[in-house]
Parts: structure tokens; C-alpha cells; sequence
């Protein structure tokens, strides 16, 4: 299945996303409390997480591994990296309308 195929706001518990990427409930459940993955409305014991939290998760598992950055480092990058893409996006919507 294509990730265009899934819906990316489908909410999903932290012990399903957990499984997913190999981590342990309790961590997806910190980092959701601490603010550093996005969480979504529902949760009665636990918080929901919406499904591309699990590529987010994914990343930020490599940058911990590869460049031994904590979780909140990660989650930084990845926000700038995020802002990086839209802006250019935007340049280059612009370049084009300036053509």
C-alpha cells in the first residue's frame, strides 16, 4: 500500500504506533505528553496519535541512532526541516509565476 493510499489523519494509539516502529508504548506516550509528536482529539487513557506520526517517528529514530541527537533534538530538526520544504515550495511557486 502507497502512503497516498493511507489516510495520514487516521488516529492511531501509541501502542499501535509503538509496534509499528519498534519502540516501546511508554515512549510513544512520553513523547506525545512532552509535546514532541503530534497528538489528536479521542484519547481516553492515552493519547492518539495521528498515523504520520509514525514516519516522524521513524526519522527520529534514525537521528538518534545515526547522530546520537535526543529526542528533542530530533524533533527540532525535523520542524526546520519541515519549514525548509515549505519555503521551498513557496520559492519555487513564485519563480514560476514570475516566468
Amino acid at each position: 500500500m502507497w502512503t497516498n493510499d493511507l489516510d495520514l489523519d487516521e488516529p492511531l494509539s501509541c501502542a499501535v504506533v509503538a509496534e509499528t516502529v519498534g519502540a516501546r508504548r511508554s515512549l510513544v506516550v512520553r513523547l506525545a505528553q512532552q509535546g514532541l509528536i503530534e497528538t489528536v482529539e479521542g484519547g481516553v487513557d492515552e493519547p492518539l496519535v495521528p498515523r504520520r506520526v509514525v514516519v516522524q517517528l521513524r526519522r527520529m529514530q534514525r537521528l538518534r541512532r545515526d547522530l546520537r541527537v535526543n529526542f528533542a533534538g530530533a524533533a527540532v530538526i525535523l520542524d526546520l526541516v519541515q519549514r525548509i520544504e515549505l519555503l521551498n515550495r513557496e520559492l519555487s511557486e513564485m519563480q514560476q509565476r514570475l516566468k
